[in-house]
């Protein structure tokens, strides 16, 4: 099994073009066998199963990220989850993208008519989980919650998808078979993790459902199937595995918040020429992938250096194309780096060259994987997965950082496919190839320059990329208001990658920047940043 590749490059990053998934979206140090839920006495009956899946309402307030001292209308929409027990206390498990921008949540039980207000304790953008607390004893009178299945299921092992899809009330199930195991691009942020695809038709509303087996064991929750208009999609539909779901578990437990999987910022390219691997240095019976570039904030920089090759991760030798072999079938080698969490080491053997090649077996601390235009929009120091819009005005200049919400905002959920006319190549540039300068680096966005006397010529400046603000290189939002506040010069010149330049006087801004709020209804020149 191999990942889809992108763009012919492998990565531990990696993005899938085509076919592309999309969302099932709604209608509108502890152990594994801590996780697990407790062994019962009797047998786990199907209607055992239904009874203990449960309907999902949810109120949406989405943040306007073009504009983000606005919000968008009040949506609406329902969905499906399951509950567990989790070190020992009862919880509700269903997908991130069910409850984000969640102003209300409520649960209802099979064959219940009554609605109960949970809270949402944890959501994991990346695996697209979500763990919600319902603090109510009458929900959980005689709900039993689900025993997740270690491991992953087998190709053309039987499952069903039982949830609340539209076009009823009442409960669906729908059957089908595992068709394969791989990794796959997650719709909610396009991060590349394991996902099972089942050949069981996965509609709006599954989601965050539990997907059982024969006996009644969970076996992973339904997310997403392939788009509608890709040829021959029709009841194609993945499953994130038990394995993503421990992890984003495991996670909340030991941390208190969803802290990712890891990554270690390194481009590699396959080795299946032979005169290839010879000029490396490499031996007749060895085999590995060549690294190709390291992203200079990544946690990999200044360990394993252009050109070493990548002979295996944590003890699995890696294969000339990128991929290793795991009991259940081969798989690109990222998925050994996705197991771990941030902050933890991985052993990774390369051959390098110095004089003549050598082994040598390296530690390297993986990071969260996210790209410099990431589904995140809190920022560089919030907690992963923050959804925070944020913003600067000075002015009658409008600044915000260059995020997927925004880009979806700005030019349309399908913009990667569509590429409209007015999105800047700048900005595609940076969505396909950019990197971060350092740690805490993000892309600034120019969306509009507010009109007022003090602009008169820049009016039509919009979505320009931010480089400089007084000859000094701007790293983050943060960043940028700290050298305006400190900033004594009689301009303010702001430069841009496109090469335009902005100049104000930095009293006339200064005096001008409240009436400009007040014009355009804007209630502060900055938001949490």
């Amino acid at each position: 099994m191999t990942a889809t590749r992108v763009r012919g490059k492998q990565s531990d990053r990696k993005r899938q073009r085509s076919p592309r998934p999309r969302q099932c979206r709604a209608d509108a140090e502890v152990k594994t066998k801590e996780v697990a839920c407790s062994k019962r006495k009797r047998r786990w009956t199907v209607n055992d199963v239904h009874n203990s899946v449960l309907k999902v309402f949810v109120w949406h307030v989405q943040p306007n990220y073009k504009q983000p001292w606005c919000s968008e209308a009040q949506t609406s929409s329902t969905s499906s989850a399951w509950p567990i027990r989790l070190n020992g206390a009862l919880r509700v498990v269903t997908n991130a993208h069910s409850v984000e921008h969640a102003a209300l949540v409520q649960v209802k039980r099979h064959r219940h008519e009554q609605k109960y207000v949970a809270q949402v304790l944890c959501i994991g953008t990346d695996c697209d989980l979500a763990l919600l607390e319902v603090p109510h004893a009458d929900f959980w009178k005689g709900l039993e919650p689900l025993e997740i299945l270690p491991g992953l299921p087998k190709l053309q092992d039987s499952v069903s998808v039982v949830g609340y899809p539209t076009g009823g009330e009442s409960l669906s199930v729908t059957q089908g078979v595992v068709s394969r195991i791989d990794l796959v691009e997650y719709a909610q942020t396009g991060v590349t993790l394991l996902a099972v695809q089942i050949d069981a038709a996965i509609n709006s509303g599954n989601s965050g459902g539990p997907v059982v087996d024969q006996k009644g064991n969970c076996v992973g929750v339904a997310f997403q199937n392939l788009d509608g208009d890709e040829e021959s999609a029709e009841n194609i539909g993945y499953i994130i595995p038990t394995e993503i779901v421990q992890h984003f578990l495991e996670d909340f437990l030991k941390n208190g918040h969803f802290t990712g999987f890891g990554s270690a910022g390194i481009h590699t390219q396959a080795l299946e020429s032979p005169v290839l691997r010879e000029a490396l240095g490499m031996a007749k019976n060895q085999s590995g992938i060549r690294v190709k570039a390291v992203e200079t904030a990544g946690p990999a920089n200044g360990i394993i250096l252009p050109d070493d090759v990548l002979l295996a991760v944590d003890g699995f030798k890696i294969g000339n194309d990128g991929e290793v072999a795991m009991p259940w079938g081969r798989v690109a080698f990222n998925y050994l780096l996705n197991r771990h969490y941030p902050g933890e080491h991985c052993e990774m053997q390369v051959l390098r060259r110095e004089g003549s090649p050598k082994k040598i077996t390296l530690q390297v601390c993986l990071e969260r994987n996210r790209d410099l235009v990431c589904a995140d929009a809190g920022g560089p120091d919030a907690t992963a997965g923050s959804m925070l819009p944020r913003f600067l005005v000075t002015g009658g200049l409008v600044f915000v950082p260059l995020t997927m919400p925004f880009m979806e905002a700005a030019f349309g959920e399908n913009f990667a496919e569509k590429r409209p006319a007015e999105m800047p190549a700048e900005l595609l540039h940076l969505l396909e190839n950019g990197h971060r300068r350092c740690a805490d680096h993000e892309p600034l966005i120019l969306t509009q320059v507010l009109a007022s006397e003090l602009t008169v010529g820049y009016s039509e400046l919009e979505y320009e990329v931010l480089e400089s603000f007084n000859g000094i290189q701007v790293r983050n939002l943060r960043h940028l208001a700290e050298l305006l506040d400190g900033s004594k010069d009689t301009y303010l010149r702001f430069g841009f990658v496109s090469k335009e330049i902005v100049v104000l006087d930095r009293l006339k801004a200064t005096q001008a920047l409240a009436s400009i709020l007040a014009q355009n209804m804007i209630p502060a020149a900055r938001s949490q940043l």
